[in-house]
């Protein structure tokens, strides 16, 4: 995952903040973060993990892979796996150019680009991703509290006050001092502290 978003990032600009799915190979485990969050962390971009089994909070990735898969994807066979990597460079051009997203206002991703003024800032493609865990940064877990009144980070089980069961809270990962601060748009806030394993 850590040097597809190399790649990618090389090509298409580094994010300010990077939202992402629950997977382990993604968020981490036991306390470690993944070699992803590593990247994250190590190059200033915050990385946020949405709630579990809510894939609609990535609307325009989702949105973008179902048209990916049905107008590219499924519509030919490839020789080998250079001709799909040339083929999909040639999708993303095209793709970039004329489909229109709601989110985007109607307009194409060139486009609202255009009309940012974007000038990305790349990453060097040769960089490897880091192994140990930076020493600054922050890593955000949006979760639904639900009756247990646990929330779930890396492996770790919190127990919340009965007050926020049906709410979401956000628990920010403070890297530098090993400190979880969960809070909510109520007013809750709450700090634990959170070691983690390098």
């Amino acid at each position: 995952m850590a040097l597809g978003l190399v790649r990618l990032w090389a090509r298409m600009g580094i994010p300010k903040l990077a939202q992402f799915d629950n997977g382990q190979t993604i968020a981490g485990r036991g306390r470690s973060l993944a070699l992803a969050v590593r990247l994250c962390l190590h190059l200033g971009v915050r990385a946020r993990f949405i709630p579990f089994g809510e894939p609609w909070r990535n609307a325009v990735v989702e949105h973008f892979n179902d048209v990916f898969d049905k107008r590219f994807f499924r519509t030919e066979r490839f020789e080998s796996i250079d001709t799909l990597m040339a083929r999909a460079a040639e999708f993303e051009t095209f793709h970039n150019a004329r489909h229109r997203y709601s989110a985007l206002k109607g307009a194409t991703p060139d486009e609202w680009g255009h009309r940012l003024g974007f000038v990305p800032r790349r990453l060097d493609p040769t960089l490897e991703p880091p192994t140990t865990v930076p020493r600054r940064g922050r890593v955000e877990f949006v979760r639904l509290i639900r009756s247990d009144r646990l929330a779930r980070i890396l492996g770790a089980k919190i127990v919340l006050p009965t007050e926020l069961v049906h709410r979401y809270v956000t628990a920010t990962l403070h890297v530098r001092d090993h400190r979880l601060v969960i809070e909510d748009r109520e007013g809750f806030h709450l700090e634990v502290p959170f070691p983690l394993n390098r």
